[in-house]
């Protein structure tokens, strides 16, 4: 047989042999894991503690996002008092109604997303 000839057999060998020697798992001394129960508790306990092991990793990579997330927000201004200075009671009024002002603004604009966003269908 040529050299050509050989290789095509050789591989369509291996992928016939392959599904067959995937399905039997065997021990070291060479008897198959499936004629021994003790083997095949283990063999479980094995999977078992990967699948636990990958549980716990992927748990970790979710706590590690959030706190991703959460660490990229933008922090809220810190103003110390002594910054911020004396105000009269005209200029405390005025700031407390131009805050008010923008809370009421904002609600109204949120109010009509949720007001579409719930309609019902036509």
């Amino acid at each position: 047989m040529s050299m050509t000839m050989r290789t095509p057999l050789i591989a369509l060998f291996v992928l016939i042999a392959t599904p067959a020697s995937a399905q039997t798992v065997f021990r070291p001394d060479g008897m198959p894991v499936a004629d021994d129960p003790g083997w095949r508790v283990e063999l479980q306990r094995q999977r078992s503690a990967e699948q636990a092991a990958f549980a716990r990793q992927q748990q970790l990579d979710a706590r590690i996002t959030a706190l991703e997330i959460e660490a990229a927000r933008r922090p809220e201004p810190h103003v110390r008092e002594a910054d911020r200075g004396l105000r009269t009671p005209e200029q405390t009024r005025e700031a407390r109604e131009a805050a008010t002002r923008r809370r009421e603004a904002t609600v109204a604009g949120v109010t009509q997303i949720d007001d579409w966003l719930s309609r019902g269908p036509p």
